[in-house]
């Protein structure tokens, strides 16, 4: 257990934990059986807690801590990985908006960003915080122009870096579910607009085509068909001698 990177007394106090029938030792257990003081013990079961690895618990009618590791401890091991993995992406992003994405350091930060969030994505299954804040924004940037753009001008508009854009963009394709029913969609090459109707029925984009195509054919107000008059408004703006003329 060394050999993946715990600390020595941690790698022993886990492998005791895990070997033993019952999965669950006490302080005391742990001295008596690796023979080192009980400061050392309290340090190793604190990493790994931390970690998420073990979990403390009282034994009932009984005062004394047990620790145990549970049959889903790699799974909230895992997890917890994935978590560290997005705070990683999380600073790396804020460090890109100090420094700013064109300079060195922005560069960096944003790749470190930008891996963090993809292997979180990868072991979690799921895009992280980070990669669904941008995916959304990209959405609503796309809404909001109502015109198809180019990476080079998204990246311009928003202020992020063109490879942050790609990957805003690929993560909509790869998770949809995200923006549903907004999608994105490729128009031309290099140039990316909002879709939204794979949610209608054949049925529903003539209806609503056809309800567009009437509100396009209606007369303004200056051709108005015969028959429709324009209403008199109430008051004294009728002219006093056409007033008397009708009379």
């Amino acid at each position: 257990m060394e050999q993946i990177g715990l600390p020595r007394m941690a790698a022993r106090v886990l492998a005791h934990l895990v070997t033993t029938d019952s999965g669950a030792l006490s302080s005391a257990d742990l001295v008596r059986q690796l023979q080192v003081s009980p400061a050392s013990v309290s340090k190793a079961i604190g990493y790994l807690a931390g970690l998420d690895v073990v979990r403390r618990e009282r034994a009932p009618r009984q005062r004394r801590e047990r620790y145990v590791v549970g049959g889903d401890v790699w799974l909230r091991a895992w997890t917890a990985s994935a978590r560290k993995n997005v705070l990683w992406a999380d600073t790396a992003r804020r460090g890109v908006e100090i420094f700013g994405a064109t300079t060195p350091a922005g560069a960096r930060l944003n790749e470190m960003a930008r891996f963090f969030a993809r292997i979180s994505a990868d072991m979690v299954g799921v895009p992280g915080r980070a990669a669904v804040s941008d995916m959304l924004t990209l959405l609503a940037a796309l809404v909001h122009v109502g015109e198809p753009l180019t990476v080079a001008q998204l990246s311009a508009a928003l202020g992020w870096h063109s490879d942050r854009v790609t990957s805003a963009l690929r993560g909509t394709e790869r998770h949809p579910e995200v923006g549903d029913p907004l999608t994105v969609q490729a128009v031309e090459p290099g140039a990316y607009t909002i879709a939204a109707d794979h949610r209608l029925t054949t049925a529903q984009r003539e209806a609503l085509g056809e309800h567009r195509r009437r509100r396009s054919a209606a007369p303004t107000d200056q051709s108005r068909p015969n028959g429709v008059h324009r209403c008199q408004p109430v008051g004294d703006s009728m002219p006093a001698a056409e007033a008397q003329e009708r009379l």
